[in-house]
């Protein structure tokens, strides 16, 4: 990657000229391209209408390219993957599918967001819970097995936790659980190299780590007959596939904006965000910050904490900091803080967050 490709990739961002923007395990930064996508299309809207023949049409086009994208992405089939408006959303479609029954087990890890683990709390099923936290990858797996049991319906967990960064082996895990495996890819979906197809069902945001508008993402159903759809819409009845698990209709602004953010996504994004990650961990443990993301993980999130120890207060109030010092982060409902380093991270960001957070 030359440093001409980069600074104009980063350049699409106005928001990056302002910001140290290292949050995007909340919301990514919107590029120019794809606000003026969204824009163009509630601009037709007011102008031409939102209904006719040919808005169904135009819509068909740019949802199935995007599929196709998203797809690639995840290096799996176009027909395996129905468009969502979030991870959690799809997290409910699978759950509800199986139609989980009192007896029946689920096991998940204890780092989950609520965004998975809510849907398995509502269900019928008795949820286990495996310590994976903090532990080496070989440890997370022999966790989540102990867990498993011949009432075991399913085993629901993240690619990447939202907490620390810390990725899960889940190829391992399917392999090794024999039972069917959703995992919730809010923090790994655009920002690691995901493999799909390793589980049963895979969630995508399409707000994060991809860059594009809110109330967008995807899911990815690798039978999609093994299910039939228990929260159903007009696709259950006219839809093929994954598709027929789709419940809402996904206004042309957004497909067109997350389609745009894909379409000018640069290949070497997954380099440059593990490069990143990297550097902001090893910045911030050499300004004496306590650091919780393990050391060669390969995610892009880095959960560090506050001054003088984690609590609540505390990260609120170095949120607060940052944000007065242009530095935007995330605290976490422990009390640890949390940047999301994406591709368009730079060493300017970097050290504009470490001179906010390191202990006076």
């Amino acid at each position: 990657m030359a440093d001409a490709a980069y600074a104009e990739a980063r350049a699409r961002f106005p928001v990056l000229g302002r910001l140290a923007y290292l949050n995007a395990g909340t919301t990514g930064p919107l590029s120019v391209a794809t606000h003026r996508a969204m824009a163009d299309w509630e601009r037709r809207d007011l102008e031409e209408g939102r209904a006719g023949r040919w808005r169904w049409e135009e819509w068909a086009r740019l949802a199935d390219r995007l599929r196709e994208r998203l797809a690639a992405l995840l290096d799996v089939a176009p027909g395996q993957v129905v468009l969502t408006t979030s991870t959690t959303e799809g997290c409910n479609i699978v759950v509800n599918a199986f139609r989980l029954q009192p007896g029946d087990e689920v096991v998940t890890t204890d780092a989950e967001h609520p965004g998975l683990g809510e849907p398995l709390r509502a269900s019928a099923a008795t949820v286990r819970t495996a310590h994976v936290l903090g532990v080496t990858q070989e440890e997370a797996v022999a966790a989540v097995l102990a867990e498993v049991t011949p009432r075991t319906r399913l085993v629901a967990l993240s690619h990447v936790l939202w907490v620390n960064g810390q990725v899960l082996p889940i190829a391992e895990i399917r392999r090794g659980s024999g039972v069917p495996l959703l995992v919730d890819g809010a923090q790994s979906a655009g920002a690691i190299p995901a493999d799909a197809g390793a589980a049963d069902f895979y969630t995508v945001s399409g707000q994060k780590w991809l860059c594009g508008p809110e109330l967008t993402g995807a899911l990815y159903i690798g039978d999609p007959d093994r299910l039939r759809p228990a929260v159903a819409g007009h696709a259950a009845s006219h839809a093929e596939g994954a598709q027929r698990f789709g419940v809402a209709h996904h206004p042309l602004a957004g497909v067109a904006g997350l389609l745009a953010a894909m379409e000018e996504r640069p290949e070497w994004a997954f380099e440059r965000a593990a490069a990143m990650a990297a550097r902001c961990r090893e910045l911030l443990l050499a300004a004496g910050v306590d650091v919780r993301t393990p050391a060669g993980q390969g995610g892009t999130l880095v959960s560090f904490a506050p001054a003088p120890g984690p609590a609540p207060e505390a990260a609120e109030a170095a949120v607060l900091r940052c944000q007065e010092r242009g530095v935007v982060i995330r605290a976490l409902p422990d009390g640890w803080l949390r940047a999301s380093c994406g591709w368009w991270t730079d060493e300017e960001d970097l050290a504009r967050l470490v001179h906010a957070v390191r202990p006076d």
